[in-house]
């Protein structure tokens, strides 16, 4: 006779405020600890279109639906969710879940009074820093974490001291993306007349600040290609201009080893990386879809916070992106390549 054994776990949401995908994936793995402890061993997200969550989390099993929280769009800078009324009728959206608990990766006020209005009862959060502080209005389940003050990127650190203070996890978790088996299949067909030793360049920025520039990856590129090792440069769509120059910069009889590629989601880029010995790029998503692929980085930061949640990342420091050479670039890879 088998016994229906009921699941006491809390039913809850997750809600992710950044707007990054490698905020996304900072989180990641605290969403599979979190949803551990929940009803069914899943949860609900809650989090904005720019992290692309409906496809970086297809195949993640941890996550059951996804609300998009759409605050505001770069095209037209408007949003579903935008203002008052927006807010509201997000508030209505995640009510109709019937949330026994909320997570909230962010010290705003306004995702605690949306749990608030929502009627969850169980209300985790950061608690705010400086006036953010009247978060903890709306919040009923301490502890509330402190302020980050290391040398390291910010949102990986708060994250991992709110899943650590209510015991989800004991220790930080590296982030790890799941990809399906047969997109990695056919990437790994249709890239099949490359070398095996393949370096994947992670180009665009959002921050022009950020961006190392198409010229020094060409540069880059030809270094590599003479070496007799293949190259994959990826971007999205706002990087196929500089995609093309690329490819005309390099001199035609290194191409045949030189891919240039707008895939058309991030988990075909992540198939792609997973390809790849090393991925070299700018401070993007891209970079840390890789690192969470188990894929080398070396990451062209300047004298921005490094990231420091995967020692996969290998920063390359200097007074700015634009002032890092290209010997610079060259020396680490050279060390990534080596295990150093």
């Amino acid at each position: 006779m088998t016994m229906n054994v009921s699941d006491n776990r809390p039913k809850t949401v997750v809600l992710q405020h950044d707007l990054g995908i490698g905020d996304l994936i900072f989180r990641l793995p605290y969403i599979r600890a979190i949803a551990q402890q929940s009803k069914g061993g899943r949860v609900t997200l809650i989090a904005r279109p720019t992290c692309r969550p409906h496809d970086l989390l297809r195949a993640e099993p941890s996550v059951e639906a996804i609300i998009e929280y759409d605050r505001w769009r770069k095209e037209d800078k408007r949003g579903r969710h935008r203002g008052l009324l927006g807010h509201w009728r997000l508030m209505r959206e995640v009510r109709q879940g019937d949330f026994e608990r909320i997570v909230i990766f962010s010290g705003r006020v306004r995702y605690g009074l949306l749990a608030a209005l929502a009627g969850i009862p169980v209300r985790i959060g950061y608690g705010g820093f400086g006036w953010s502080r009247l978060q903890r209005l709306f919040l009923n389940h301490k502890p509330f974490i402190r302020p980050y003050c290391g040398p390291c990127n910010s949102n990986y650190q708060l994250g991992t001291a709110l899943a650590v203070a209510h015991h989800f996890t004991d220790v930080p978790l590296v982030p790890r993306l799941h990809v399906p088996q047969d997109m990695e299949q056919h990437w790994a067909g249709e890239l099949s007349d490359l070398p095996q030793k393949r370096f994947v360049f992670a180009m665009g920025a959002s921050d022009k600040a950020k961006d190392w520039g198409w010229q020094n990856f060409a540069q880059l590129a030809e270094a590599v290609l003479r070496q007799g090792q293949a190259v994959i440069c990826l971007g999205g769509k706002a990087e196929e201009p500089l995609l093309e120059k690329l490819w005309q910069q390099v001199v035609p009889e290194l191409r045949d080893k030189l891919r240039v590629l707008t895939p058309p989601s991030v988990l075909d880029s992540a198939a792609i990386a997973r390809t790849c010995c090393c991925c070299i790029g700018n401070d993007t998503g891209m970079v840390n879809v890789a690192a969470a692929c188990g894929v080398p980085v070396v990451l062209l930061i300047g004298h921005r916070p490094p990231l420091c949640h995967d020692p996969a990342i290998h920063s390359v420091k200097a007074q700015s992106v634009a002032a890092i050479s290209l010997q610079d670039v060259l020396d680490a890879l050279a060390a990534v390549v080596r295990g150093d």
